[in-house]
């Protein structure tokens, strides 16, 4: 009933328009707000109160010109009005200031766009317009709409009911989801009006310091005015052990036997991450008025994402700035889990309050949730947490000051997106460097992984190898429509133990993203790795800190300006998703995505339900329960596609307003657009007249044009393609994991069968038949038994000494060909299956080799990492000195050993009286030299 009083008074106040002699300031912005309530669906009476506001600023306004569609011969415009709502509790933090900002990216409706127009050139101050309450109160009056309070408008039947008129006119394509953001029911905020007048507009540096392989895993990275010193890199041993669960378990026991055996873990934890967690337990355990499962929570809360996000962080050498980083991403991962009854609700998609079984207030087994377990994904527990932790860090561990602005109930939010101008200038930059060409690829690859996917850091990081689906020969058919399954492991936190969820990247990818991917994942396979980005032995991933050194070294070097974190690429896939999904053609200017390429990404992530399950296809390619989350965190686009939706409504007004209102005549009308007026019915179609108005209003600020031009991008993509001219080089073939692959195939293969399957191994290997041939003669004849290679070095520090060690012999067979054959040479002669050591007499022409020998071998290996031994140490520190070698060279005695060893070592401690070593820590050899040596004699031509 008052739905259809208040639907009904659009036509009353036509009337009472029709009436009038001539319209007065005030009637204007009465007008304005009675438009943006009724056509506009402004009912958030924030937004109402701040579009109010707007109108005494500078009245800042912008224009989107959109493609043509459904056979429309001229472009769409539409008109943004960028508005901001100070909130507490929700919204972006700008500055030093606690109050937090939302930011609604208005798109005013026809009829609004009016009254802009007559407004346009009045002199509006607060002492001549009436107060935002009075006019509520007077359009209320004037229509007889009932607004008992008029200090409290928004409980008004005009603002409450007025979704009854907006959301049925014609041609509108408003939905159920975005109605509820329209009403202030479900918050969501834009980018801030700075950003999004910059996007895809950004000033990119022409000349950029190049990109180099090293400093992707500098863990000292912070930014480029920062501190760029080496700092020591910490070596982290594999996560093998779930620390989490054993700590918890250890909360099981009395509060004596915990204090004990964290002590115990603590001790034997090296990692700085863990350390601290772990003191932080123990001095909750000293306060006895905190109970264990209590602290079992706490840590549970804050402790997996604290530990894996600090991997291979030297939390030592930490600002501010970096911490901050850190917690914001554990508190992004703990938003509303779920626990709360969703605003959108599946089953009817937004036509009823009924909420699904996974809102229902109890856990799997039917159990009521207790108050901690319902509390502790929130922020609000998170916050708290984290705070008591930093606390506890800047307490026993120095850590500095970080700036909370979490708490209470405040969800903050960072709203950034980056733009496709932003994104190609991105894989220019890569693809201009002197990376190498594999490691140009793999940047490529998870650039395009994190900008298309919206997947989080370590979910990139945990990808393995067997968790991509739909790739590679069935039934003899080659197939390659990749699909990422992502299940919970050590390198990634998912909701449950159980929680999975399908990236169809073959659909979200380009063309020319998915070949590089679609590549490198069979060159992954081949190689026989865990993880799919990952070196050496495969293992273990990369470390954490290269995946978010490649976004913020490159965006420090390409942006003058610029907040952008690794996240930021989620909170731009999504935003971007949302207007792909939605069909809009403000995808084919917000991204990259073609009209045929986002009909196939629709496809893939909605199948068959693309209007029923719009939004809840969103969340799950997210990760998120409900889409409560996906709007409220990441979609910052929300506001646009409104009303980009409701701006399809056909809204009409008697052209005896029109032209009072406006003072624009039927000439001019018909000069726009010959359709404008309906002669039969005396009405304008304001849609006809929506350029001619946005052009008056918005003047020549437009949003989102790109600087790039399609042809210039062509050209520039056309540069680059072309493939390097491929530099000589000593080795037999360039791409040494290729070979080691290739020999630990056929290696499995029986001896008398190897030289027959071996043109099929290598082809499946990319290594030419002639080139496989001779690296399988090399090592046929280095090794006396039926082996081809020797087995790597095990151990996490050995693996990335020899990922290091081989990425740097390929380029020393290009520029010193010659001083790495002859530290081949010399491993040749002198090299000992049965020891990893190589030996030199006294005389001054065995001198000169060891000279040459350790040269080299300290560009390969880092000189740390080197040993010499003689009889004694000082006879080692002598020939150091007499031959100018590194000091960091180790130095060891032998006793009576006549001349000099050269090893490459790693530390031991001993656990055993059986060891014969003189010291509890030793240094023993590892391994490295003898693989390194036997390898460099297979590649050599």
């Amino acid at each position: 009933m008052n739905g259809r009083a208040v639907a009904d008074s659009s036509a009353t106040m036509i009337d009472i328009w029709q009436r009038k002699r001539r319209f007065s300031i005030n009637d204007l912005v009465e007008g304005l707000i009675y438009c943006s309530i009724m056509y506009g669906g402004v009912n958030d009476i924030d937004i109402l109160r701040a579009l109010y506001d707007w109108l005494f600023s500078e009245r800042r306004a912008y224009q989107i010109s959109l493609p043509a569609t459904d056979g429309k011969n001229k472009a769409e415009q539409l008109a943004v009005m960028p508005l901001s709502v100070p909130d507490y509790n929700y919204g972006c933090a700008l500055d030093s200031s606690d109050d937090l900002q939302r930011f609604i990216d208005y798109v005013p409706d026809d009829m609004s766009l009016c009254f802009l127009y007559a407004l346009k050139d009045k002199d509006l101050s607060k002492e001549k317009i009436k107060p935002f309450n009075t006019i509520i109160n007077d359009i209320s009056k004037t229509l007889k709409l009932t607004n008992k309070d008029i200090e409290r408008p928004q409980h008004s039947m005009l603002i409450k009911h007025a979704n009854y008129h907006w959301r049925q006119m014609e041609g509108s394509l408003i939905d159920g989801a975005l109605s509820i953001v329209k009403q202030g029911d479900l918050k969501t905020t834009g980018l801030p009006t700075d950003k999004l007048s910059r996007y895809n507009q950004e000033v990119i540096n022409p000349d950029p310091k190049a990109l180099t392989w090293s400093e992707l895993f500098d863990a000292s990275y912070q930014a480029v005015e920062k501190s760029q010193d080496k700092r020591d890199a910490i070596a982290y041993p594999s996560f093998s052990k779930n620390l989490i669960r054993e700590l918890q378990d250890t909360l099981k026991l009395t509060r004596s036997a915990a204090t004990s055996t964290i002590k115990t873990l603590k001790t034997d934890a090296s990692q700085p991450n863990a350390q601290r967690l772990l003191s932080w337990a123990l001095s909750l355990l000293d306060d006895h008025s905190v109970r264990l499962n209590t602290i079992s929570k706490y840590i549970g809360c804050i402790g997996r994402d604290w530990l894996m996000l600090t991997m291979d962080e030297d939390i030592d050498q930490w600002e501010g700035d970096d911490f901050e980083d850190i917690y914001e991403q554990i508190i992004q991962s703990k938003i509303k889990d779920g626990r709360k009854t969703s605003i959108l609700c599946k089953s009817s998609e937004l036509e009823d309050d009924t909420s699904s079984d996974i809102d229902n207030d109890k856990n799997a087994t039917g159990q009521p949730i207790s108050y901690l377990d319902r509390l502790k994904d929130s922020q609000k527990f998170t916050y708290g947490r984290l705070k008591a932790f930093h606390d506890h860090q800047r307490t026993h561990f120095d850590a500095p000051y970080v700036y909370f602005p979490w708490g209470n109930n405040r969800q903050v939010v960072k709203a950034e997106m980056v733009s496709p101008h932003v994104y190609r200038a991105m894989k220019r930059y890569i693809q201009s460097s002197k990376l190498e060409v594999e490691q140009k690829q793999l940047c490529l690859i998870i650039l395009a992984l994190a900008y298309r996917t919206g997947m989080r850091i370590n979910e990139i990081i945990g990808i393995k190898v067997t968790e991509i689906a739909d790739i590679g020969n069935l039934n003899g058919q080659v197939i390659e429509y990749p699909k990422i399954i992502l299940k919970p492991n050590r390198y990634r936190r998912l909701k449950s133990s159980s929680a999975k969820r399908v990236i169809p990247i073959d659909s979200l990818l380009r063309a020319d993203e998915l070949k590089q991917f679609i590549a490198h994942y069979h060159h992954q396979y081949r190689l026989k790795r865990r993880y799919l980005f990952s070196q050496g032995s495969g293992d273990q991933p990369l470390p954490s800190v290269f995946f978010s050194n490649i976004m913020k070294i490159i965006w420090d070097r390409l942006l003058l300006i610029h907040d952008f974190t690794f996240h930021s690429l989620r909170h731009t896939a999504l935003s971007q998703l949302t207007l792909v999904l939605s069909s809009s053609p403000l995808a084919q200017v917000m991204t990259d995505y073609d009209k045929k390429h986002g009909d196939n990404i629709i496809k893939a992530i909605l199948g068959n339900n693309k209007e029923q399950g719009i939004w809840f296809g969103l969340a799950s390619l997210a990760g998120h329960l409900t889409p409560d989350t996906t709007f409220e965190h990441y979609i910052h686009t929300a506001h646009l596609l409104a009303g980009w939706q409701m701006s399809q409504a056909k809204i009409s007004m008697p052209i005896t307003v029109f032209e009072m209102l406006t003072g624009i005549g039927y000439q001019t009308i018909n000069r726009q657009d010959g359709m404008a007026y309906d002669a039969s019915t005396k009405q304008v179609r304001l849609d006809k007249m929506r350029g001619y108005l946005i052009n008056k209003v918005a003047g020549k600020r437009p949003l989102f044009i790109d600087n790039d031009t399609l042809n210039n991008e062509a050209c520039q993509q056309a540069r680059q393609s072309k493939p390097e001219e491929v530099r000589q080089s000593i080795f037999i073939h360039p791409k040494i994991y290729d070979v080691i692959a290739l020999l630990e195939e056929l290696q499995t293969v029986n001896v008398d069968k190897r030289a027959g399957q071996l043109a099929e191994v290598a082809l499946r290997h990319g290594i030419a038949i002639s080139d496989a041939r001779q690296v399988y003669d090399n090592a046929y004849q280095l090794f006396t038994d039926d082996r081809l290679i020797l087995g790597a070095p095990t151990g996490h520090k050995n693996q990335a000494i020899l990922v290091k060690m081989l990425e740097r012999v390929y380029q020393l067979s290009i520029d010193t060909p010659d001083e790495l054959k002859l530290f081949i040479d010399i491993f040749a002669v002198k090299q000992n299956f049965s020891t990893s050591s190589i030996h030199f007499g006294i005389k001054k022409s065995q001198l000169e080799l060891l000279h040459l020998f350790v040269t080299v071998g300290c560009q390969l290996i880092d000189a740390s990492h080197w040993q010499i031994r003689a009889h004694s140490e000082q006879a080692v520190r002598d020939i150091k000195k007499e031959l100018g070698l590194d000091i960091s060279i180790r130095v060891g005695a032998r006793k009576n050993f006549h001349g000099y060893e050269v090893r490459v070592v790693q530390k031991k401690r001993k656990h055993s009286d059986r060891n014969m070593a003189a010291t509890d820590d030793y240094y023993s050899s590892s391994g490295v030299l003898k693989y390194l040596g036997h390898i460099l004699i297979i590649l050599v031509r």
